[in-house]
């Protein structure tokens, strides 16, 4: 019995895990360049059970009787990199990436990557994100100085990630890929850190245009309802298993 509840409250403690992946995939799923959380499960080793110090007709008899295991666990959780559809915004600031590879920024514990073109441009000129980090280039911080203010001239991102402004050449963004996507570590402000190397840049990138969440919002209601319900029944399985408990010290005790 003991057991039991050990194994239905592991099996709660992986419900409550996929709850709160679930949980913020749907907080994000208007997030853009998101890439959705899924936990691996798998089950624990599975163990022999054998006779101890038996006997039958005054012979050992230590057989095995079977195999258990202790429930279900976490394995891991990675992060699906399947590309979002992406949403015309007619913003120039706004890019987007057509398959693999991530935008490079400068942030103050150093760089990260991000699916998340939603940038914009600050008051000293420079292309940042959101947050205002530095929106690296492959010569540094891209920068547009203050011409780009007084003589308002539009800039163009080709698709390999070169930029003009009035057909000047000023610098090409840094795309980063990795062949062993698990190398990245999901951080906030939708970043990632990456200990693997780089590869080389395959995809395009797409002007005034924004990559959206690829959470399915309708898949991952289905999911919560599906988690939520597995969670009570592990629940319901530990009060069974502990009236069980109860009945076997109250009553068989004093018999």
């Amino acid at each position: 019995m003991v057991r039991g509840l050990y194994t239905a409250a592991m099996g709660m403690n992986v419900q409550a895990k996929r709850l709160e992946l679930v949980s913020n995939d749907l907080a994000n799923a208007s997030t853009t360049g998101y890439k959705k959380d899924v936990a691996v499960v798998s089950s624990f080793k599975e163990e022999y059970l054998a006779r101890l110090n038996d006997t039958q007709n005054f012979t050992p008899n230590n057989e095995v009787i079977g195999k258990i295991t202790y429930g279900a666990k976490v394995d891991e959780v990675y992060t699906d990199f399947t590309q979002g559809s992406v949403i015309s915004t007619n913003l120039e600031t706004d890019l987007a990436i057509q398959g693999d590879g991530f935008f490079t920024v400068q942030t103050p514990n150093g760089l990260a990557y991000t699916r998340d073109g939603n940038f914009s441009i600050n008051q000293l000129g420079q292309l940042v994100t959101k947050e205002g980090y530095n929106v690296m280039g492959q010569e540094g911080v891209i920068d547009f100085g203050e011409a780009y203010f007084t003589q308002g001239s539009p800039f163009v991102v080709q698709s390999n990630g070169e930029i003009y402004v009035d057909g000047a050449y000023i610098d090409t963004l840094d795309l980063a890929t990795f062949a062993d996507q698990r190398a990245l570590t999901k951080q906030d402000d939708n970043l990632y850190t990456a200990n693997g190397e780089r590869g080389e840049f395959t995809g395009s990138v797409i002007q005034n245009f924004l990559e959206v969440s690829n959470v399915n919002t309708v898949s991952a209601m289905v999911d919560m309802i599906t988690v939520s319900r597995a969670y009570e029944t592990n629940q319901k399985m530990i009060q069974t298993q502990d009236m069980l408990l109860g009945k076997a010290v109250n009553d068989l005790g004093r018999a």
